[in-house]
């Protein structure tokens, strides 16, 4: 027993879901250099991966490295080793070099990354299944690990252009995914302010919108939803020059007629070709508009 709590409590753990934090146990371990933040995110952005140094480089010097940028970056490397294993205990030390590059070794338990990537995993298995309801706290669980925009105190721009974009995907697909099974179970009341939350963060997901739709349209509030459609198709007609896709216009005529089915469990929607389009052209104003998503 007394082993195993010093294990626990001297062990390493890193959170990329937010800004980036190490912790030693409980205590926080300090990065106040912005150069070894970068340095470590790289890294556990391709955890168990062997990553070279021009990659590193890179990523500390947005694809611009000065005159002598791998002398400088062994240097790095020694200090962020020296911040998280102070003691130079060789069993906590996460970081191996190779031939070429570095390999940061960690499991699902020490970096949130993999936890929320495998417990993904998991609720599509339950998905598979037909259990919705483990497949929902699945959904729940992986969103919890998130605490804010990934990477927010680290200042690369490569890393931002490179990785934040396909995890800030992943978090709002299975958010969307989770809402969806909400709406299913008639949970439409409870999501309301969420989607209103993700909305301010992504303002050209349109499936989040047509959610919000749903949901205030069953809550008897038809003139919110309503609004809801013109505030949508008039931020994508001015500001990207694209109409509201399929879902958003036949999800609008139905509850202009108040039409039954809406009553029923959401029903999954085929994506066309112009919609496909057009969530590319999100895509693209994401990426350009550091809010969104």
């Amino acid at each position: 027993m007394g082993r195993d709590m010093v294990t626990q409590e001297s062990s390493l753990s890193f959170h990329l879901l937010g800004s980036l934090r190490v912790l030693h146990g409980e205590r926080e371990v300090p990065l106040p250099a912005a150069k070894l933040r970068i340095l470590l995110a790289s890294m556990l952005l391709r955890a168990n991966q062997t990553v070279s140094m021009n990659e590193l480089a890179a990523d500390l010097w947005d694809e611009n490295p000065p005159r002598g940028a791998h002398t400088t970056l062994r240097s790095y490397v020694m200090r962020l080793r020296r911040a998280l294993c102070p003691s130079s205990e060789e069993r906590l030390e996460p970081i191996r070099t190779l031939p070429g590059g570095y390999l940061m070794t960690v499991d699902d338990s020490q970096l949130d990354l993999l936890r929320f990537r495998s417990t993904l995993t998991m609720a599509q298995r339950m998905a598979a299944h037909g259990d919705h309801r483990r497949e929902s706290a699945l959904l729940r669980e992986a969103l919890g690990l998130w605490r804010g925009p990934a990477l927010s105190n680290v200042p690369s721009d490569a890393l931002h252009r490179d990785f934040v974009p396909g995890l800030a995907e992943r978090r709002y697909s299975a958010l969307e995914q989770r809402i969806d099974l909400d709406l299913k179970r008639g949970a439409h009341r409870e999501v309301v302010v969420e989607l209103r939350d993700a909305l301010r963060t992504c303002p050209w997901r349109e499936h989040f919108w047509a959610q919000l739709m749903l949901a205030l349209y069953r809550q008897g509030r038809q003139a919110e939803a309503l609004d809801a459609f013109r505030q949508v198709s008039g931020r994508l007609r001015g500001e990207l020059g694209i109409a509201a896709g399929s879902e958003l216009r036949l999800l609008h005529q139905q509850i202009l007629t108040n039409d039954p089915a809406l009553n029923l469990p959401l029903r999954s929607t085929l994506t066309t070709p112009g919609d496909r389009h057009r969530n590319r052209l999100c895509r693209r104003a994401a990426v350009a508009a550091p809010r969104t998503c």
